[in-house]
């Protein structure tokens, strides 16, 4: 009974800690960690129930608290500090990891001789994780987040001395350092007493405990390394190594880099915008396909208007994971020509070289896996800014938030500004406010509609960004792409091999000034507009647009170019694994 009641309690802190410190969740994915839950807590018991070890020993105890701080901490300090400013997020790995835990300790004391001490230690270095987070909790009333990670990995010695003048800091080291100590003298207090074990109960118990190190620890994709905590300190360390590359790199980029323009200057300065969306999936739009609700209103309005508005229906995204799509379509690296990311000049790169002041406008994420290379190339840019990092936000930041920043952007210079939507990203409900629905209530929780909703959303997004930057901006020239596309049917499922994940939406706008100065390019663009293109050659469509005359820029994978090669059957995504003869729609 003891052994059932622990786990029932672990199972039922587990459980509530993910319903109550999350927003935004799905009902399949309540559903999930449900059964994850409950699965984590039938492995973690196997160990002392199978051996018959006393539950009520100092040390299963100290192993019982260090499952709790890791299932409730993360969770509960992000959700404290994020819950008026964010509408979603999902920190579901924390508390399976906190249960896995509780029965991989149990088990190394159960199936080792003499690891009473070896343990306390290993609990010792974990418990003082989520001490510390508490205890910046305590100093700040903030979760850790990416930019606390970053200075704590970038402070000096001298800086940590400044930082303990401070009677509160002190105590919160005090504080840290008593409770660990604590903690070791709970499971070190008394003599560890196992119980009377067969040779059947001893291997069931080593086999749980052996399972649960390598599913905890192991080297690529274990649970530890996706717990929140670790997941920020992984990616502020990658992107800080890939930031140092990328830098160590530009100078030799730019140095190598010529650009010349082809075309008269416009009148008056003026500015290019690049609207970048997310998971849109052109099948889903009305602008593009013959679906049921009109949820492109504004862009099928508009490309009515043959002689300034270009559709183009056959693009593809070249992947269907955010980072290698973006690391190409923003730099000249692509599947048909070679180089790589860290070598390879960048849209930004070629604005500077024009004399053009880079704005960069973000409600993406910052740093992590899929945001690196984004962030590398924004970083770039004259002025960059995410909505995340902004502390002052007292609201969920759609997309509409980023036009706090359009009056940063200078009219009397020449601009390039560049939008990065969330736009269309799982969940879909989360992508709008409630008062722009246009199609069935939030309670159906049905994702095609809710997909639906988040497409007219956007589309009336990106209508208030084109006419600000036309009135204000003197816009010469708007261009809308996805990343690539998304399932609505089954949205966290990535599937290239049906394609519906990579048919995306490109349309551009041009001002009348802009065709009768760049003639070829605006002529090129409709007689292009039926061919077939992925979008790792988005770097070579911006080039045409910019009518640049350069080293790095092959005009033969521009779509703004008469010269363009690409067919049907040349073209491929997934890195030339599948090829676009094989899209039978």
């Amino acid at each position: 009974m003891p052994y059932a009641i622990t786990a029932l309690v672990l199972w039922i802190i587990g459980f509530t800690i993910y319903v109550t410190c999350n927003k935004g969740l799905p009902r399949n994915c309540v559903r999930q960690q449900l059964r994850r839950y409950l699965i984590a807590t039938i492995i973690s018991s196997v160990p002392v129930a199978v051996t018959g070890i006393g539950i009520g020993q100092g040390a299963i105890i100290a192993s019982i608290l260090t499952s709790l701080a890791w299932i409730v901490t993360y969770p509960l300090l992000y959700h404290l500090a994020n819950r008026r400013t964010s509408s979603e997020y999902d920190n579901q790995i924390d508390p399976a990891f906190g249960i896995y835990l509780y029965g991989w300790l149990s088990g190394l004391l159960a199936t080792i001789p003499y690891a009473t001490y070896p343990v306390a230690l290993i609990e010792t270095i974990l418990i003082a994780i989520p001490i510390t987070q508490w205890a910046y909790y305590f100093l700040s009333g903030e979760c850790i987040d990416i930019n606390d990670m970053k200075t704590l990995q970038q402070t000096h010695k001298n800086e940590i001395r400044e930082f303990l003048v401070s009677w509160k800091a002190r105590f919160a080291v005090l504080g840290v350092i008593i409770l660990t100590a604590a903690f070791v003298s709970l499971g070190t207090a008394t003599d560890f007493a196992t119980g009377e074990e067969a040779w059947w109960q001893t291997t069931v118990a080593a086999a749980a405990t052996l399972f649960m190190t390598v599913y905890l620890w192991k080297p690529k994709r274990s649970l530890f390394s996706r717990t929140g905590i670790i997941v920020l300190y992984r990616s502020v360390k990658e992107y800080t190594a890939q930031n140092k590359k990328y830098k160590s790199e530009a100078e030799e980029r730019i140095k190598s880099l010529d650009v010349t323009p082809l075309a008269k200057p416009f009148k008056k300065p003026s500015t290019i915008m690049l609207v970048l969306g997310e998971s849109a999936t052109r099948d889903y739009m009305s602008a593009f396909s013959d679906t049921k609700e009109d949820t492109t209103p504004w862009m099928r309005a508009m490309l009515k208007d043959k002689e300034h508005c270009t559709a183009f229906p056959n693009a593809y995204s070249c992947h269907v994971r955010t980072v290698q799509v973006l690391e190409k379509s923003l730099t000249e690296f692509n599947q048909y020509d070679g180089g790589e990311f860290f070598t390879s000049c960048s849209i930004v790169d070629i604005a500077h070289k024009l004399g053009m002041k880079v704005h960069w406008y973000s409600n993406q994420g910052y740093v992590g896996d899929v945001d690196t290379p984004v962030t590398l190339v924004a970083n770039t840019s004259d002025v960059a800014k995410w909505t995340l990092q902004e502390k002052t936000v007292k609201r969920t930041p759609y997309d509409e938030f980023l036009f706090n920043y359009l009056d940063e952007v200078d009219p009397e210079q020449n601009n390039f500004l560049v939008i990065h939507l969330k736009g269309n990203h799982f969940n879909f409900i989360n992508r709008y406010p409630e008062e722009c629905r246009v199609w069935g209530k939030a309670e159906d929780n049905d994702n095609v509609t809710e997909y639906n909703n988040s497409l007219h959303y956007t589309d009336s997004i990106i209508r208030k960004f084109h006419e600000y930057a036309k009135e204000r901006l003197n816009l010469q020239a708007m261009v809308y792409m996805s990343d690539h596309g998304c399932t609505p049917t089954n949205s966290r499922r990535r599937v290239a091999t049906d394609f519906v994940n990579s048919r995306v939406p490109l349309m551009t706008w041009l001002s009348d000034e802009y065709i009768a100065t760049h003639p070829d390019r605006a002529a090129a663009l409709k007689d292009n507009s039926g061919k077939y293109w992925t979008n790792d050659l988005f770097y070579e469509l911006m080039c045409g647009i910019f009518d640049i005359e350069s080293n790095h820029f092959r005009t033969c994978n521009s779509l703004a170019h008469s010269e363009y090669r690409h067919t049907r059957e040349s073209l491929t995504i997934m890195e030339g694994e599948i090829r676009l003869t094989e899209d039978k729609e």
